[in-house]
């Protein structure tokens, strides 16, 4: 309830950042599709498709994978918000393709989001891509000239995936190599332009949520937790419908 009033009030605002009012026109770039839906799994000999439908069209998300895969599943029983770019490419699984494509989560059930569509012959799923985490990506790093960071979250999350913790873990291993003084953690929240028009807002507490997150892990790893500074914008981001899931982020900078 807390978040389709979230979404309810953005949408019935039509303002901008800037303080000017929104139009019916006013919609992300047309070749974007940005939108909340049920995912659907499609069977298929090798591993299942995920999809998802918009406006009567189709679109292929990505393919069933570990937690180490580059495509990260949406989960059955949660609507999904979808943010991607339309291609031009052969339909994969009945779906056009978007890439790139980002998905999140939405936390609140909703059981109706349950569908499983059957394998069907002509719409397999393409080959797995190759495995890009091998072990010697698992290792530590060498470098020590970087100094800033970004680490990226899902739409109103603050959960960390296996990508965004190995760049926790470079940031303090470079930290404690270069005897930094001072690291700063900043969290950020934004908002996602729809293309119905509607903007999807983060929830106002989850910049902070973030940065401490970012800030208790960072000292979880040996880094000093008077050298950790951690502050957030509770003011959300302003949107453009294609630059939005790269505002949702938690910044660190070390200052040796």
């Amino acid at each position: 309830m807390k978040k389709a009033l979230t979404i309810l009030i953005v949408a019935i605002g039509l303002i901008f950042p800037d303080g000017t009012e929104a139009t019916r026109e006013d919609k992300p770039p047309a070749n974007r599709r940005n939108f909340v839906a049920c995912p659907i799994v499609r069977d298929t000999k090798t591993l299942p498709c995920w999809l998802a439908e918009y406006e009567g069209e189709l679109y292929f998300l990505g393919l069933q994978g570990s937690s180490a895969s580059e495509f990260y599943p949406p989960q059955l029983n949660h609507e999904v918000l979808v943010e991607g770019t339309v291609t031009n490419e052969p339909r994969i699984c009945g779906g056009i393709p978007l890439r790139p494509v980002k998905i999140s989560v939405i936390t609140e059930l909703n059981r109706a989001c349950n569908t499983l569509l059957p394998a069907e012959d002509g719409r397999e799923a393409p080959a797995a891509p190759a495995r890009r985490f091998t072990d010697d990506m698992r290792k530590a790093g060498t470098e020590t000239t970087q100094r800033d960071f970004t680490v990226p979250f899902d739409f109103d999350s603050d959960y960390l995936t296996f990508h965004t913790t190995r760049i926790l873990s470079e940031a303090a291993r470079i930290a404690k190599a270069v005897n930094a003084a001072k690291i700063e953690v900043l969290g950020y929240r934004a908002t996602t332009w729809l293309s119905n028009g509607n903007r999807l807002m983060e929830a106002q507490t989850i910049a902070e949520k973030r940065a401490k997150k970012v800030g208790e892990i960072l000292v979880g790893l040996g880094i000093s937790a008077s050298a950790v500074s951690v502050n957030w914008n509770p003011t959300p981001e302003s949107c453009d419908g294609v630059t939005d899931p790269e505002k949702r982020r938690v910044t660190i900078r070390i200052m040796p």
